[in-house]
């Protein structure tokens, strides 16, 4: 038979989702590891490590974590996922770290997942979009992660050709029908000039549009910079919403 692609997984669980438009809907998530950026406000910076020796495997009744050893093969991957399946599971959340530095590794589990019968959910910085349009075939839903120049994901010389990518990789999602939710994450910093040309470059498109403020007390933007982004936002596009983090509320991963 076929080769079985294997890879790198941080962190196995179902939870509530917590971000965006879908906040609230109950996902299986699948934290790959690895991350070619470094934005200063990240809260999953533990799973920038490109090969941890282990996942965790977190079952959801008594939060008991079993250790499972790196690289699994994508057949153990769903097998984990299928002891994870409750009624109320919307989709499967691939996260990272950055899914797409594993992007045959994601296409293969979310082939084989859509087989049987599981909607699929990207969470992804767009940051290469030869690896996003390799993978969105067998994806449902995108959550495309716009950085600013201000998040300091990447040195300066190279933040025109990540940004670049990632409207390339939110045209991509939008062409080939998937549900296309673009997240820009708001701090104190953010400027309505970062915003507002981020909205005129996604104004010819069908996307949900959240403007995420950070949680983190010191660098939070105040509510009437929300208000007046938000505004701005609403000018070029159609469905502009502000949504925390709502899982830092409730006390879930």
């Amino acid at each position: 038979g076929k080769e079985m692609v294997s890879g790198y997984i941080k962190e196995l669980f179902s939870s509530f989702q917590g971000e965006g438009p879908y906040t609230g809907r109950r996902q299986i998530f699948i934290r790959f590891a690895g991350c070619p950026l470094s934005c200063f406000y990240c809260d999953t910076a533990y799973a920038r490590a490109p090969e941890p020796a282990y996942c965790s495997f977190i079952t959801e009744q008594n939060r008991s974590v079993a250790l499972i050893e790196n690289p699994i093969g994508s057949h153990s991957v769903l097998a984990l996922v299928n002891e994870l399946r409750t009624p109320d599971v919307h989709s499967i959340c691939y996260t990272g770290g950055e899914p797409l530095l594993s992007a045959a590794f994601v296409n293969e589990i979310a082939k084989e997942a859509r087989d049987m019968g599981y909607k699929n959910f990207i969470e992804t910085s767009g940051y290469s979009a030869t690896s996003f349009e390799s993978i969105v075939m067998n994806f449902d839903f995108a959550s495309i992660d716009i950085k600013l120049r201000s998040h300091r994901a990447v040195e300066d010389g190279d933040y025109s050709r990540v940004y670049s990518n990632e409207l390339d990789s939110v045209r991509i999602s939008v062409d080939n029908g998937l549900e296309t939710i673009v997240k820009v994450v708001v701090t104190r910093g953010t400027s309505a000039n970062e915003i507002e040309k981020v909205c005129r470059d996604l104004s010819d498109l069908k996307i949900k549009f959240v403007l995420q403020p950070v949680t983190g007390a010191d660098i939070k933007p105040d509510i009437e910079k929300l208000f007046t982004l938000s505004e701005l936002a609403g000018s070029f596009l159609d469905e502009v919403m502000v949504i925390p983090q709502v899982h830092k509320c409730m006390g879930i991963l």
